[in-house]
């Protein structure tokens, strides 16, 4: 008897605290603006049982991590050479593969509204490889609300505004700024390349593709970058 009473006198004070606990939580959710969305904001696509849990128990940025890493799994599977400015391997194909990207990258901000770089490498693709620009400009228009002050994505902006007018002599303005910037998405740098070599700047190209043959970590984009300057 004394072990059942010491056990039930247990979940009583267990059954206490939990409750303690959410009152508590419930005023500071009053007070308290939160600067993530909630579960219930998020699709059922973007939260998986693994990343439910992940924003349950607090790990919102190990979730996006994780989701991140799905979404570079997803996206390896394009073929090698797939890349902007390449017409004659898409010409508008592209544009309807990987429907999944969008999604990922929103599930990744959503998760961790701060992770800028997910911005940044999500507008770079979906503008430049795959000529969406209304997703492009919507997931960087979602970064400048969730970090006002990074700077950065009005320059991406400005620079996918120009592409869709055609001026490219504007886009090669903004990317040479943007490639300055030791975080600049490897496929930034693939791009403005791939701009000069059409523009007959072949040495400004070498200059771009030798900094990715050295400092890029991506064997795709190393690979593509010993190729031309194999020209």
């Amino acid at each position: 008897m004394k072990i059942k009473g010491y056990i039930n006198n247990k979940i009583c004070f267990i059954l206490l605290l939990v409750g303690i606990l959410v009152l508590t939580q419930i005023k500071l959710e009053k007070k308290f603006v939160y600067p993530f969305p909630c579960i219930s904001n998020l699709s059922l696509e973007e939260a998986s049982f693994l990343n439910f849990w992940g924003v349950l128990l607090g790990f919102r940025r190990l979730s996006a991590d994780l989701v991140w890493i799905k979404m570079l799994q997803y996206y390896g599977t394009r073929k090698e050479g797939d890349d902007a400015l390449s017409k004659k391997k898409y010409v508008g194909v592209e544009k309807e593969e990987y429907k999944k990207l969008f999604p990922f990258f929103q599930a990744v901000v959503k998760l961790d509204p701060f992770f800028c770089f997910a911005y940044l490498y999500g507008s770079g693709i979906l503008a430049y490889n795959h000529e969406r620009y209304d997703e492009a400009v919507s997931l960087l228009e979602e970064g400048i609300t969730s970090n006002p002050k990074y700077w950065k994505f009005n320059f991406y902006l400005g620079a996918i505004g120009y592409k869709i007018k055609k001026q490219e002599k504007k886009v090669i303005y903004l990317l040479e700024k943007i490639v300055e910037y030791p975080d600049c998405p490897v496929m930034i740098k693939s791009v403005l390349a791939q701009l000069y070599e059409k523009k007959l700047q072949h040495i400004k190209a070498g200059l771009i593709w030798e900094n990715i043959l050295r400092t890029s970590n991506d064997k795709g984009y190393r690979k593509k970058a010993e190729k031309h300057l194999q020209y």
